[in-house]
């Protein structure tokens, strides 16, 4: 009695881009081995688990205002907890205006121009130079 499904059904088409056998996966992670573990968790787990301490925060304080009902309270307390959050992250984890993706307006005083756990600022903090945004350009009073 002849299988319904051919044995030919089940051929998986291979992809030049992953490694074959053990050997080239090991070859393949020794070049690249890719972050250590506490860059891992400071550059990315530690997001997660702020943005959730930062929104219990903000609903022990909504809820503490909702409760004596102080409604100016809570809009001015919510509004500073939400702005001082923000600043947090910045410090955190303000990356250098040319590393980030899309087109956004240069601020003119940005709260952290780069951020503590972010490698520019591990790099930062060890040679003493701060990364530069936007190249050197030259004064305009130059030429006038």
């Amino acid at each position: 009695m002849m299988n319904e499904l051919d044995d030919a059904s089940f051929d998986i088409p291979t992809d030049k881009s992953r490694p074959q056998t053990e050997e080239d996966a090991r070859k393949k992670a020794l070049e690249d081995p890719g972050p250590t573990w506490t860059e891992w968790l400071y550059s990315t787990a530690f997001k997660w688990w702020l943005g959730i301490a930062l929104l219990i925060v903000d609903s022990w304080i909504v809820t503490t205002f909702l409760e004596l009902g102080a409604w100016v309270f809570l809009v001015v307390g919510t509004a500073a907890a939400v702005y001082l959050e923000y600043l947090l992250f910045r410090y955190l984890w303000a990356r250098p205006e040319e590393i980030r993706r899309g087109s956004r307006p240069r601020r003119r005083w940005p709260p952290f121009e780069v951020g503590r756990w972010t490698p520019e600022g591990r790099r930062a903090r060890e040679t003493g130079i701060r990364p530069t945004a936007e190249p050197a350009a030259t004064d305009p009073r130059e030429f006038l």
